[in-house]
């Protein structure tokens, strides 16, 4: 084992009923071959055995429990809140850590201390825990921040919200809001101001589902929200409004205005865009069909960011 890094590790899982994985979860985590300092779990009000699951493995005090359901965007936040590393990476309940996990990434950042976060490929897996391709993108790392930010634009799906932060660069940004993309527009902020350290091995299980309802997830945001008309265009809008923020060089926020309007002819965004319009002509339909049938998110649309 690599001796320990002179900074600490929290790994925090967010969760709302999520008995089915959770054991697996935790277990990835505990097989560290550099062990975190901190195993935190922040239960959003669960109904199942989710609780009771953790407790088996971790002990009480680690397990920060809600009286209500808060909605997923302030159980993330409360999660970097609640939590004391150096260093900080948010665990899906239904995803999994390779072994090496925080030794590579906790070590990489160790030796670049500009570096506001690390990010390794990805390993899809079903719900059977079956590999279901690899996604990984050295151009996350590029100086140029044209190349880095064509790059973030153009995929069919974003899972770079799952990566080993810097702490202090976690909470001076703004975290996750209520906003349909929110780890997507954090990413997006991260992006515009630096590039990511990006590690090509797949350190990350991320599971993937066949269907994911439009109205579940954007409730699962803010249970009192009600979903706006139109997804994936409030998401472009907002990542625009991103580039004109405070910290962004003029000259980085002229690349990413340039590159969100080629991106509406990438066939991802067609393809996202398109998908706005069924979910309209759904509603269109009125609430007696919906019932029947819920809107399904296509596959690679922003659907699992926040559970």
């Amino acid at each position: 084992m690599t001796p320990r890094s002179p900074v600490s590790v929290t790994i925090a899982i967010p969760v709302y009923n999520g008995e089915t994985y959770l054991r697996e979860a935790l277990a990835s985590v505990a097989d560290q071959t550099m062990p975190a300092d901190e195993v935190l779990v922040f239960d959003n009000a669960s109904t199942d055995r989710t609780r009771a699951i953790a407790a088996e493995v971790i002990p009480d005090s680690a397990i920060r429990t809600n009286e209500t359901n808060r909605g997923a965007a302030a159980n993330f936040n409360r999660a970097v809140a609640g939590s004391t590393g150096t260093y900080f990476a948010w665990l899906g309940a239904d995803d999994r850590l390779a072994p090496e996990f925080i030794e590579r990434c906790s070590l990489a950042l160790d030796v670049a201390p500009e570096a506001g976060a690390c990010l390794t490929a990805i390993q899809f897996i079903d719900p059977r825990g079956q590999p279901q391709g690899l996604q990984s993108d050295s151009a996350l790392a590029s100086r140029d921040a044209r190349v880095r930010l064509r790059s973030f634009l153009r995929r069919p799906r974003w899972t770079e919200v799952y990566c080993l932060y810097r702490r202090e660069a976690l909470l001076a940004s703004p975290r996750f809001t209520n906003q349909y993309g929110a780890d997507v527009l954090l990413t997006w902020w991260f992006l515009l101001r630096d590039p990511l350290l990006v590690l090509e091995e797949p350190l990350l299980e991320y599971r993937v589902y066949p269907v994911k309802t439009a109205e579940g997830t954007a409730r699962s945001l803010n249970p009192e929200a009600r979903r706006p008309r139109w997804l994936m265009t409030s998401l472009w809008g907002a990542l625009w409004r991103e580039t004109k923020s405070g910290g962004v060089d003029a000259r980085v926020a002229r690349a990413a205005r340039s590159e969100l309007r080629r991106c509406l002819v990438h066939r991802h965004w067609l393809h996202h865009i398109a998908w706005d319009f069924y979910l309209i002509a759904g509603d269109l339909l009125g609430a007696i069909r919906r019932p029947r049938r819920q809107r399904a998110l296509p596959d690679g649309a922003a659907d699992k960011g926040l559970r």
